[in-house]
């Protein structure tokens, strides 16, 4: 990485891909990085489940009887839905 840059973001949460986007359009050479393997920081849906016990350092992978870790999609954090019936 012996580029310059005007600007680095570090992180890809919303606020952070937000403030990346309108600088790049605005003209400025930016770097967008995230120490995650994934994007949208917290607030991020994980998937496959493998990610997941990677995130947490769980040693052992998830047990067989869940399935295909690209069945499941498991937000960082909690969600209210609101449903009417």
């Amino acid at each position: 990485m012996d580029e310059e840059y005007d600007v680095i973001v570090l992180g890809t949460g919303l606020t952070e891909c937000i403030l990346s986007g309108i600088m790049s359009v605005n003209g400025m050479k930016v770097l967008h990085m995230d120490r995650n393997p994934y994007y949208g920081g917290e607030s991020s849906s994980i998937t496959p489940l493998e990610e997941l016990y990677k995130r947490f350092e769980i040693p052992e992978g998830p047990p067989e009887c869940m399935g295909r870790g690209r069945d499941w999609n498991v937000d960082l954090i909690p969600k209210f839905l609101m449903a009417n019936d």
